[in-house]
């Protein structure tokens, strides 16, 4: 019998790290559609349908436990809004403006320097204390996201001639690293469906008026295929998939070694934009990527006995 639990929990782990693998892949996906879609998918709008349709999607599991714990949702109405607000409207959104300006390689490496983010957000609003050692990884990732931002020529930061998109998309993950902050305060009597749909009907609310005014001033989304596929595969996959697994992975081997796992999402999505999509890999994204890595080494690992 001991035998056969021990297998049993052995193959629970398994599943946990294939699962959370299958996350970082999506993730990585994300992105890369994102940008492969700029053409024809507007980004405010891809945002609200991703939104709308994955609170959709949640609510028939959701709901019982949210109106079971109405008074709960009240009483911390606008902290739950401004979860909402960081993590699902503002991340989404910067990221998705973001991919119309830059490359996918860019989005993918700027988003992998998240933990150089959360300990900068928790410096700055949550009065978290920093170590000599984290504090040179935050300086060294930080370093690192110039490098690729300005592609290693210090003339266009001299001339301030950045490309748009890159700031847009660090906007929006020190967005979701200010959500990470302050993620432990939510009310534990929401079950996890429960918050992740709250979430994601607060954030279409969000992100609606700025949807109706791009879909009126500036593009509308077109009926086309290609659009149609964009929404369907971000709100499935990337949103209500990938969710579901990351939560089920953190509980089965806890969220310290999940979000070890998450490391792999830049890697699959620089990946992606190299084979599928065709851009460059340059010598200023490999100094970048070794600033970042040893940055969040120093940060996160370094100094820490096993």
């Amino acid at each position: 019998m001991t035998t056969a639990g021990s297998k049993t929990k052995s193959d629970g782990v398994l599943v946990a790290y294939l699962m959370l693998t299958v996350v970082a892949l999506l993730w990585a996906a994300n992105t890369n559609v994102a940008r492969a879609t700029t053409e024809e998918v507007p980004p405010i709008a891809l945002t609200f349908w991703r939104l709308f349709l994955s609170a959709l999607i949640f609510a028939p599991f959701a709901f019982r436990n949210t109106w079971r714990n109405r008074r709960v949702v009240m009483q911390h109405f606008w902290f739950l809004n401004l979860l909402a607000l960081l993590s699902m409207a503002a991340f989404n959104a910067l990221v998705y403006l973001g991919m119309q300006y830059t490359v996918a390689i860019n989005g993918n490496l700027m988003q992998g320097a998240l933990p150089i983010c959360i300990l900068l957000s928790g410096l700055i609003f949550a009065g978290r204390r920093v170590t000599l050692r984290q504090g040179s990884g935050v300086a060294l990732g930080m370093a690192g996201l110039i490098m690729i931002v300005i592609k290693g020529d210090i003339d266009l930061l001299l001339q301030m001639r950045i490309n748009p998109g890159d700031p847009l998309v660090f906007l929006g993950v020190f967005a979701s690293a200010s959500y990470a902050v302050f993620l432990h305060k939510r009310p534990p009597e929401l079950s996890l469906l429960s918050f992740m749909f709250l979430s994601m009907a607060f954030a279409t609310i969000h992100i609606f008026p700025f949807f109706v005014i791009e879909h009126f001033w500036f593009r509308s989304l077109p009926m086309t295929q290609t659009a149609l596929l964009t929404v369907g595969f971000i709100a499935l996959f990337p949103s209500v998939l990938a969710q579901t697994f990351f939560a089920e992975g953190v509980r089965r081997i806890g969220p310290a070694k999940a979000g070890y796992m998450i490391y792999l999402t830049p890697v699959f999505g620089v990946f992606m934009a190299v084979a599928i999509l065709g851009e460059p890999f340059r010598n200023f994204h490999i100094a970048g990527i070794a600033m970042i890595a040893f940055g969040i080494w120093l940060a996160t690992f370094g100094g820490k006995k096993a």
